[in-house]
């Protein structure tokens, strides 16, 4: 889980819409959230991810629903309402159903910092607070079969991609010709665009990442042959905010 910008309001989201659509939910419960270019407009905010685990909703094996973060039975006058509306996995919103989050707060994506409630162990969310705490159990965060085995693959990958890049380097430091470095630092950008805030689990690859004793060697020793330059380090940067 990342922290997720609001940065946009679909045009089409109107006061009068909004009012209109709000009626039509309290009076006859249909569906009125289930539209095109609104799902679209939350999948754009979440570079096409799950707001919860970051799992990727633009799969055909995914379903995206909108998520109501205060629950719309409860909150009906909310249930059109921009800033409460999130997208998710029919999982996570499955799991975390009606749950009051104003009695019992979780993390919401669009105004917390996921950093600041969770860590990352062994593939598995550990919470800080009980704002960590109470989102890892109503969202079911550590879900074996659907969070944490995904997580592991994912995580797995990423080593075995780090361990190549150190091979690469290897290879670069025996015989520096330009096809080597070219290969090298492609390798070590490709790692980096993994833990950027539209690649899935941004969390789950920046935290691994960081805590990669290779990792941290091959960007010294790129670094001392003048081959970490600025792109590199934007995007190095960059993954630092999604640590867990």
């Amino acid at each position: 889980m990342i922290k997720i910008e609001r940065n946009i309001t679909p045009i089409q989201l109107t006061p009068t819409f909004v009012a209109s659509q709000t009626a039509e939910f309290i009076a006859n419960r249909t569906n009125v959230w289930n539209i095109d270019w609104l799902k679209e407009s939350l999948l754009d905010l979440s570079n096409g991810k799950c707001a919860y685990c970051e799992c990727d909703l633009k799969e055909e094996s995914k379903y995206m629903e909108v998520e109501h973060f205060e629950d719309k039975d409860s909150n009906p006058n909310k249930v059109m309402e921009w800033d409460n509306l999130l997208p998710s996995c029919k999982r996570c919103n499955g799991s975390k159903s009606t749950h009051d989050v104003i009695t019992d707060p979780i993390i919401n994506p669009f105004i917390n910092y996921p950093s600041t409630h969770l860590k990352f162990r062994l593939y598995r969310f550990k919470d800080k607070d009980t704002k960590g705490k109470s989102t890892i159990d109503v969202v079911d965060l550590n879900n074996t079969e659907r969070a944490v085995k995904k997580r592991f693959e994912v995580g797995e990958a990423l080593e075995k991609t780090i361990e190549k890049a150190m091979e690469r380097l290897e290879g670069f430091e025996a015989n520096k010709i330009i096809q080597r470095r070219n290969k090298l630092k492609n390798i070590v950008e490709d790692i980096l665009l993994e833990c950027q805030c539209d690649s899935i689990y941004t969390a789950t690859c920046s935290t691994i990442l960081h805590s990669n004793d290779t990792y941290s060697e091959i960007k010294t020793r790129m670094a001392t042959h003048g081959l970490w330059d600025d792109h590199l380090d934007g995007l190095h940067n960059e993954s630092v905010k999604y640590i867990l």
